[in-house]
């Protein structure tokens, strides 16, 4: 083989070997950063604790009537749960009630139950605020009946430190 074939064939594999490289610093560089992800929750508050389940599409509810069958006479509460997937804390400045269909949000002050706000969530951990859901009735008659939005339920709102927000995928329907 001639110098030059051997020089262009070097070339290209350190081309490769440097494109690798670069993808695996940017793959490292979104990966290590917080990735705080949003769950809605429902249930009953009993004395010091609560009875919640996660709102799905396969669930959309926790079924309080069953739980009040049961003894469970507490305060019918909607919450958020944010859990850290990432490998960086991210802070939790506010969370918010909102219509899904309307425009208003609803950010609760002191009806919160939960950690007091702002909140460092540290790495590959989870933390839940939560709120009467009388409170999530109220906001829906008046985002329907005086401000004329279609709303269909509701959903909450995380907003971060860096700015950002998330948002539960899910809805509760009222």
């Amino acid at each position: 083989m001639e110098s030059d074939v051997i020089a262009l064939l070097i070339s290209a594999i350190s081309l490769v070997l440097a494109g690798v490289s670069l993808g695996w610093q940017i793959a490292q560089w979104l990966l290590s950063a917080g990735r705080p992800k949003a769950s809605l929750m429902h249930g009953v508050s009993e004395g010091s604790g609560a009875i919640v389940g996660p709102v799905t599409k396969a669930k959309p509810s926790l079924r309080t009537s069953r739980l009040r069958e049961q003894g469970m006479n507490g305060e019918e509460i909607i919450g958020i749960q944010i859990t850290n997937h990432g490998r960086s804390p991210v802070s939790v400045e506010k969370v918010a009630l909102c219509p899904r269909g309307g425009h208003t949000r609803l950010i609760p002050v002191e009806q919160l139950m939960g950690p007091e706000l702002p909140y460092r969530l540290e790495a590959g951990t989870n933390a839940s605020w939560y709120l009467a859901f009388d409170i999530a009735s109220v906001l829906i008659r008046a985002s329907r009946h005086a401000l004329g939005e279609p709303v269909k339920g509701v959903y909450m709102r995380a907003m971060l430190g860096t700015g950002k927000e998330i948002q539960t995928p899910e809805t509760l329907r009222i």
